[in-house]
Formats: structure tokens, sequence, C-alpha cells
């Protein structure tokens, strides 16, 4: 399951739930009702991360640790503070080394006194052993999926569906498995009265790679596309990967692509993270990018989150 680091402030308080992770915490159906007629759901969400072991390393003329610190102080200080933050794989610099994720926990300090729950999951550049021994507490107790780390954040007005395309560390192939398709189809059968949100690290891949070059997306992605495109309350796919924020429709949900808190591959995209409000009907994404004259600074994509 992917880490879910619960402050202990909020252990009786907060409005979401995480299925089948390190903490589960129920609500009752008053409770619950409650929750989903308060405020809107704010989440933050952020991808490739890139954290390595020493602060001074720096990559494409970045220093990675700065940015994580930098985005992080933006969440905490926002006027509508998150009540969860999602890191969508890479979190590591490359190999998923022990330093590199004692520094990611000493970055994410600020969130557990801000009372912000933590998400992270797999992406290519991480490893699961060191990044348990950073976050021993959250090591979890069983396993959904063998080998792959799964779940299911249930909020008031959609569920978020956390997969692990981690195929193997430091190789850029990405890779689902037909264990994990088979559990995200039968969660989503299982929540289909409520929308439904799909992450995972890796960009799908629709066409097979030329002979003899790797598969630098999912390499099931036919069969990935094959469960979301026939159940009508999955409104989204997010991933990351590309370090390229995009977005697209593909039939009744849309694709979009979350930026890199760490460097680019290409100038003209942004760096930063995706502040996502979630209330009855919709979910707003609003692009925050670290450059603020950057053009694409403040752009927004509504995701329509109407009942089936």
């Amino acid at each position: 399951m992917p880490i879910h680091k619960i402050p202990q402030s909020r252990r009786r308080f907060l409005q979401t739930t995480v299925v089948g992770g390190g903490a589960a915490l129920l609500m009752s159906s008053t409770q619950r009702l409650a929750a989903a007629e308060a405020d809107p759901t704010v989440i933050a969400l952020l991808s490739d991360t890139h954290i390595p072991n020493s602060p001074d390393v720096e990559a494409r003329g970045i220093n990675m640790t700065e940015n994580l610190q930098r985005v992080i102080g933006e969440v905490v200080d926002r006027k509508t503070r998150p009540s969860d933050l999602i890191i969508n794989g890479d979190c590591a610099y490359l190999k998923g080394l022990p330093g590199d994720y004692q520094n990611l926990v000493s970055c994410l300090a600020p969130l557990d006194r801000a009372e912000i729950s933590l998400h992270l999951t797999m992406g290519n550049h991480d490893d699961r052993q060191p990044l348990y021994d950073a976050l021993s507490d959250q090591r979890p107790v069983d396993s959904q999926v063998t080998a792959k780390h799964v779940s299911v954040i249930e909020t008031p007005h959609a569920n978020f569906f956390l997969l692990d395309s981690l195929f193997r560390v430091n190789v850029v192939t990405g890779e689902i498995g037909a264990a994990q398709i088979q559990w995200l189809a039968k969660q989503l059968d299982a929540r289909s009265d409520k929308p439904a949100i799909v992450m995972t690290h890796h960009t799908p891949q629709f066409t097979a790679p030329a002979e003899g070059k790797p598969w630098s997306g999912i390499s099931d992605t036919a069969a990935l596309m094959a469960v979301l495109d026939s159940r009508k309350h999955v409104k989204a796919y997010l991933y990351g990967h590309s370090h390229h924020w995009n977005h697209s429709q593909r039939g009744h949900f849309q694709m979009i692509n979350l930026p890199p808190v760490a460097y680019v591959f290409n100038d003209k995209s942004p760096n930063g993270w995706v502040e996502a409000v979630l209330t009855p009907g919709e979910m707003r994404l609003e692009l925050q990018t670290l450059d603020p004259k950057h053009p694409l600074s403040g752009e927004v994509v509504t995701v329509a989150l109407n009942r089936v």
C-alpha cells in the first residue's frame, strides 16, 4: 500500500478515509454526511520530487530539495490549507537510496505540524524497503496485491485509487500487472456509487516501442485502460513521470499529467504542483507554478464529478 502518514492530532477528525493503507479511519454515517456538507475537500497533488541524499545536489540546474521545501511552504501557508498531500511517485532522485528518503522526511516535516496527511506512491526511481526504513511507522501490515502498493482514499466527493506502476528500481518501464488490475476493477465496482479518480506514476503508452527499445510508459496500458473505459464513474486518470503538465479527454474521463516539483525536460513546461478542490459535482485543479510568471501559472482544469 502507498505510504499514508496521518498526523496524530488529526486521526479522530480527518474527513478522508484510507482503505488498505497503514491506517484505516472510520466515520459514522452521521459524520460522513456532515463531512460531505462541510467545506470543500482540498488536496495538494505533487509528482516527481526526485529528492537526493544531500540538499546540495542539483540536476539540470535545479536544486530539488529547495524546490520541494518551497512547495511544502506554499502548501502549508495556503489560506485554504489542504487536508491531504499526495506525491505521485519518483519521490527519490534516482535509485531510492536511504539518504534520499531521510532528506525527503526532513522536507516533509512541516506537513505533520500543519496537520496535513501524507500519501506516497511508487515511481521507477523509488525503492520500497529504504522508504519503509525512513517511515517505519507507516509500513503496511498486510498486502492486498503481492509486491505492489495500492490503496483507496475515500473523500466526501470522490474516491482516489492509488496504484503502483514500479516495475524495477531505476528502470524506466512501468507495469501495473494482472493482479493489481484485477484488484482495481474489484475496488472500482465496490465503489461505483461515487466518482473515481485513479492515480499512478507512469504515463500511459498506447503504442509498443520499436524492437529492442524499452517501454517508457506503462507496458500494460491496454489492460489498464480497458478497466477505466468500461466504468463510467471513473472521472480522471492522474499520472506523472514525463515531467510535463498536460491534460486531455479520453471518452468519459480526463487524463491529467501532473507537473514535476523537480526539473523539467522541456524548458517550456512548468514545474510546480496542483491544488485539487473537490466539491459536489466537480474537481477543480489549479496549476501552481514555481515560476509565478510562467504563461500557464494559475491554469485551471475542471473535472466533472457528476454521479452515474
